[in-house]
């Protein structure tokens, strides 16, 4: 508050000062002439008063000058060389009003055709009505601060669509309320989170695919490897030649269903293994 009351306090105190000196200075000066030389003086003063205020203010109106053109030089660079593609639209019509040099590189558009355009001739036929809700929606009793709009698709001139964050804020250029807007692409980070969902997927149907080899260890290997356990101790103990050839013949069946549900199991793990190198590629 001071910073704005400094120059008017400055100038108030001087001429107080003046007025309460100078006319006594005067007055000393000029007591052994006639009174209209005293006038004349004083009128000389008050000029001199006069000029010497018009000089101070017009030197502190050009500082204020140069000091608004150097912050709105700042603010333009700041806009114009911003990586990301920025633009200022009006709130009533939806023409684009200024746009930076990376809304014209994203969008191929230049900034002529930009000028002729609104924020409409950039959106496909099926955000049409989207576009048209959020503007509804967020009019000039929702034009207050700085908004994030969410995803939307935009269309490049030469007909490619992208997802987009859409940030805007009010503002007032040249005269008018006017909406400024950030674009940030969005299409590599959803791309990058599609694949981790996908990855997710896999790592679900794997985890399914490792427990059915599980189970498939803990009871189709468990049953031919049970078997033969049995038929094992039968051979040690049985005397008779034919029981000794049926066990024989058991324990090959129990050999073969063993040896099937092992190349089960390894083609089950091949699978498993071919789908994770095909993923990392």
């Amino acid at each position: 508050m001071f910073k704005f009351l400094k120059i008017p306090l400055a100038f108030l105190l001087t001429g107080i000062c003046w007025a309460l000196f100078s006319d006594p200075i005067i007055s000393y000066l000029t007591k052994y002439f006639l009174p209209s030389y005293a006038d004349v003086f004083r009128s000389i003063n008050d000029l001199i008063f006069v000029f010497v205020i018009a000089v101070v203010l017009f030197f502190e109106i050009k500082k204020q000058q140069r000091m608004v053109s150097r912050s709105e030089e700042e603010y333009r660079q700041l806009f114009e060389s911003n990586p990301n593609p920025m633009w200022i639209y009006h709130q009533q019509s939806l023409h684009f009003i200024k746009v930076n040099a990376a809304a014209v590189a994203k969008y191929h558009y230049s900034e002529n055709e930009f000028l002729k355009m609104t924020i409409r001739d950039i959106r496909s036929v099926d955000e049409q009505d989207k576009l048209q809700e959020f503007i509804t929606n967020n009019g000039e009793q929702h034009a207050e601060g700085l908004r994030m709009a969410g995803i939307w698709k935009h269309t490049k001139k030469n007909g490619e669509t992208f997802d987009v964050s859409i940030t805007l804020h009010p503002v007032l250029f040249a005269g008018q309320n006017c909406r400024m807007v950030m674009v940030t692409d969005m299409t590599n980070l959803l791309e990058k989170e599609k694949q981790l969902q996908d990855s997710n997927k896999k790592i679900k149907t794997y985890n399914r695919a490792l427990l059915q080899i599980a189970w498939s260890n803990s009871h189709e290997l468990r049953k031919p490897i049970c078997s033969m356990t049995g038929l094992i101790n039968l051979l040690r103990t049985t005397p008779d030649e034919q029981e000794r050839n049926e066990c024989l013949n058991l324990l090959e069946t129990c050999l073969a269903e063993l040896d099937n549900a092992l190349l089960n199991n390894n083609n089950e793990v091949a699978k498993i293994e071919m789908g994770e190198s095909a993923y990392m590629q």
